[in-house]
């Protein structure tokens, strides 16, 4: 905090870091700011009305500051802005500035409040931060703990919430800031309330000085109570070694034994920070430690545990021998499960039809098949040893079944959250209908129209109605479109549009020509990737990432830049920077700036326009090198076609030793083989457990041990020969654990090989067998080209992708007896520690959860967010997927056995002659 304050004052005015107090107005500019009130005024008009008012009625010999937030970037919670430093600044300049802002982001509340306490002025003896939100933080940031901590700095910060629109409850969840600083908390709902409210902000007397009692600052980042049972990932000041430890432990007490809540940091030489723990599982009074080998524990933070609000939603009564879905809350830690069993029945006795909570932690919800007999049983969520109920309810099988307990798993997250975040979609902007029309003075006749998205956090997806219209009608996500039409050879009509909601979003569209081109900004994010010559094997490396402000083709271009290890090695990697000079003159695109050691000289980047983006040069004095500017969020072009772009047509004898198959030596001569790396990793359901890695060689005349590591490790990088077959065992004696496979090495492959447990049988294992419980249907494990799978009973039939696996699929029924006729199944991929997914025909889908895509009469959809993958993978499952459920099958096939009536031109023949000559 200390160092976010010097480096704001010297920013400020001379009057204001003399300034005995100030204040500074975070304005919140996130999507939630289009809602409408009551007579249909969204909140953002009566905001810049109310606010503007404001600063022309206040106290101007107070210096003021100003914040915006959510204004520039959809879905990014560093889209925080100082639109006036702290000073005597101009009323009307003021309102200018939040007038021109258009909601369209996120509420990174705690940010935003931490940017403000660091631009108090250094001589304030008091200041407050003035918060005028509608919504909740949407961030992962805690406003409650940011505001405990402002209340222990060296002067009074009083931090006022002023949240426009909020319900009760919400104003509930934000009094924590105002509790903590001594501000206020108003909650006015209109455009006269939100006025009463800032002048009473306003006419508040400055805070005392707090008495100067040195207060310990807490080392550990985590809140004063943990949900036993429950993983938490957590920081802390300093750096420590990777063979220190940390966790939880009893108050007072030493370094307890190792276990899922206390253990070593691990990761590089400085240790991991973060690192996650589990919550002690029994409730009570317990400290945060770190503790550093040969010196004992450095850093105490006490903390309590509480019960953990863990339970199912009621089930009630379900059909005998069928499939039931639930939900709960719990844990989710590996190796738990979720089973049935008879009530008073023990543990570790119960039904075959279980599933691991770990595989679902995303949903908190999974299908399993009800017993055949009638009577009353208990979901049980289970201990992964299989020793303890951690949590259960009753449900009736076959029979009426009345629960009296009126628990749910909202009430259950309502008694546990830290409830400082909104809801999910809080900042989703409303969707706008707009209209686009040609110009007056040409014919207004039909046109096929189109508009393609050009913001980079919008969905990628053009909007293109089928149909010629004279006008163009939609319903558009808010942003910026390039709108077409086109009517043939003679006239195209082009332009820029910008939807926004509250205004008229009626437009007339120009006619363009092909002197006259379309041109985009260069708004948003951007990477710069390096690409090697053809005589140079090597793949294309990412160099900078640029961050650039271009709001309008004439506007000058701004932003920053920002430095990857590729360019100037790791010393610079993460450097930052603006631009001295950038540029865009005749479709040439020049940027300079200078990164500094080792890279001193000035950097230009020279560019001209290339499909979506730019090619050109990077380069410093007498050296350079060809480059590739392309979009952020969108994918480059191969290496091959970056290559023929900056440096032509390859040469006849060129051959990319970057994606061909390395030579491969006779099976006879396994020493002079070519090898490649590959990589053997743990099965994710025994978590974080390392193994022994050993493999021997079985494909040559003399078998022989390829490797053996003394060393437990979840994942080991060796090289093998190309082509060559081991069989690989990873074992931990200590854990019981042996892991066991054959493996084929791909000399074009990605080698990338998760060994299961070992089953003890030679027969082949299904998804139970190897520990993925019930609910999974196939698993493919250890075939780069994929696993083709048929599922009769639904239809389904694909080429499920290497390493992925796929639920049992079942028909969606509601509790009212409506059923669908398309099958719904989920496919999953474990990738260091978190489980990536995509669904068929999901249930309340929403746009905003991710893209979805047909795949016959179904469809296929992802979540955003996932890693980068899945956009692949999502493709290679929807290029080979057929759904075509039983039903629909045994219709096709009746209509072909049906009496189908078919046209027959008899020409001059009549009908009698017709018939008789059939009968001939």
């Amino acid at each position: 905090m200390a160092l976010l304050s010097a480096v704001a004052g010297l920013a400020m005015p001379a009057a204001a870091q003399d300034a005995d107090s100030a204040s500074i107005l975070i304005y919140d500019a996130s999507g939630s700011m289009w809602g409408q009130l009551d007579g249909g005024i969204s909140k953002v008009e009566i905001a810049r009305e109310v606010i503007g008012d404001f600063f022309a009625s206040r106290d101007n010999s107070i210096p003021l500051g100003v914040i915006a937030y959510g204004h520039n970037r959809r879905s990014d919670c560093s889209d925080i802005e100082v639109i006036a430093n702290v000073g005597i600044n101009d009323p009307s300049g003021l309102s200018s500035s939040l007038n021109r802002l258009n909601p369209r982001g996120m509420t990174p509340i705690t940010d935003a409040m931490s940017l403000a306490a660091s631009m108090i002025p250094p001589t304030a003896e008091s200041a407050d931060i003035i918060l005028v939100t509608d919504g909740l933080e949407t961030c992962e940031a805690d406003p409650c703990a940011l505001a405990a901590q402002l209340a222990n700095e060296g002067i009074a910060i009083r931090a006022h919430v002023v949240g426009f629109g909020l319900t009760k409850e919400e104003g509930e969840v934000m009094s924590c800031v105002a509790d903590a600083t001594g501000g206020l908390l108003l909650t006015p709902q209109t455009g006269q309330e939100l006025a009463d409210a800032l002048r009473q902000v306003a006419q508040v007397e400055p805070a005392p000085a707090p008495e100067p009692e040195p207060v310990a600052e807490a080392f550990f980042d985590i809140g004063p109570k943990a949900e036993a049972g429950h993983n938490y990932t957590i920081s802390f000041k300093g750096t420590a070694r990777n063979v220190d430890y940390a966790g939880f432990t009893r108050r007072g007490e030493g370094a307890p034994d190792v276990s899922p809540s206390y253990g070593v940091l691990g990761g590089a030489a400085a240790g991991s920070n973060p690192f996650t723990r589990r919550a002690p599982l029994e409730a009570g009074e317990y400290d945060l430690i770190l503790a550093v080998t040969g010196q004992g524990v450095i850093a105490r933070q006490p903390i309590e545990v509480v019960a953990a609000s863990n339970g199912f939603d009621a089930i009630g009564s379900v059909e005998s021998d069928k499939r039931f879905e639930f939900t709960w809350r719990g844990p989710n830690q590996v190796g738990q499960r979720i089973v049935i069993a008879r009530p008073g029945a023990a543990p570790d006795d119960y039904f075959d039809s279980w599933g691991y909570p770990y595989n679902n932690r995303r949903t908190q919800s999974m299908g399993l098949t009800a017993p055949a007999e009638a009577g009353v049983y208990e979901l049980r969520y289970i201990s992964g040893n299989q020793r303890e109920i951690l949590f259960s309810r009753e449900f009736g099988v076959g029979m009426p079944f009345e629960d009296a307990d009126q628990t749910n798993t909202a009430d259950l997250a309502a008694q546990a959250a830290a409830a400082t975040r909104a809801a999910p979609g809080q900042d989703d902007l409303p969707m706008v209908p707009a209209i686009f029309r040609l110009p007056p003075d040409y014919p207004q006749v039909p046109h096929e129209w189109s508009a393609i998205p050009l913001d980079p956090d919008m969905s990628p997806e053009a909007w293109a109605p089928s149909g010629k219209t004279v006008t163009g009608e939609g319903v558009f996500e808010p942003g910026r479109y390039e709108v077409t039409a086109d009517w043939g050879p003679k006239d195209t009509f082009k332009g820029v549009v910008e939807v926004l909601p509250g205004q008229a979003n009626d437009f007339v569209i120009p006619a363009m020509s092909e002197e006259d081109p379309f041109v985009p900004t260069l708004d948003g994010p951007w990477q710069i990737l390096g690409v090697p010559p053809y005589q140079v094997q090597a793949g294309a490396d990412q160099l900078l990432t640029l961050a650039l402000d271009h709001p309008y083709p004439d506007a000058p271009i701004g932003g920053s830049w920002t430095a990857g290890q590729m360019l100037a090695g790791p010393q610079a990697a993460g450097r930052e920077g603006g631009f001295s000079s950038a540029t865009l003159e005749n479709e040439v695109l020049q940027m300079t700036f200078t990164v500094g050691d080792p890279i001193p000289e000035p950097m230009t980047l020279y560019l001209t326009p290339y499909e979506i983006g730019y090619a050109g040069t990077l380069s410093s004095g007498a050296m350079g090198i060809s480059v590739v500017m392309w979009p952020g969020g969108y994918t480059p072009p191969s290496l091959s076609e970056m290559r023929e772009a900056v440096h032509g047509p390859a040469p006849g004898d060129f051959v990319d030793m970057t994606s061909s198959a390395p030579e491969v030596s006779a099976p006879s001569q396994p020493a002079t083989a070519a090898t490649v790396p590959v990589r053997l990793r743990t099965p994710f359901e025994i978590g974080d457990v390392g193994v022994q890695w050993s493999a021997i060689r079985t494909d040559v005349q003399e078998m022989d041990i390829a490797f053996a590591s003394n060393d437990l490790e979840t994942s080991f990088v060796t090289d093998l020969a190309a082509g060559g077959t081991y069989e690989v065992e990873g074992i931990n004696l200590d854990a019981g654990i042996v892991l066991a496979d054959t493996i084929t090495v791909d000399p074009n492959g990605r080698n990338d090989f998760e060994i299961p447990l070992a089953t003890g049988s030679d027969g082949d294992t299904g998804p139970a067998d190897q520990g993925l419980g019930e609910d999974v249907a196939f698993v493919c494990t250890n075939t780069p080209s994929g696993c083709p799978v048929t599922h009769a009973a639904s239809g389904i039939s694909l080429t499920l992708p290497n390493d992925w696996a796929m639920s049992e699929p079942y028909f969606y029924e509601t509790a009212g007896g409506a059923g669908s006729d398309l099958p719904t199944a989920s496919f999953f991929w474990e990738s260091f520690g978190t489980v990536n997914t995509i669904e068929l025909n999901p249930h309340q889908w929403l746009d905003s959860n991710g893209r979805c895509a047909p795949v016959d009469s179904s469809q296929l959809c992802y979540m955003q967010g996932q890693d980068m993958m899945v956009d692949v993978i999502f493709e290679m499952i929807r290029d080979t997927m057929s759904v075509t459920p039983p039903g629909r099958q045994a219709a096709a096939a009746e209509s072909e056995r049906s009496g189908a009536v078919y046209p027959i031109d008899l020409s001059n023949t009549t009908p009698e002659a017709f018939r008789q000559m059939l009968s001939n």
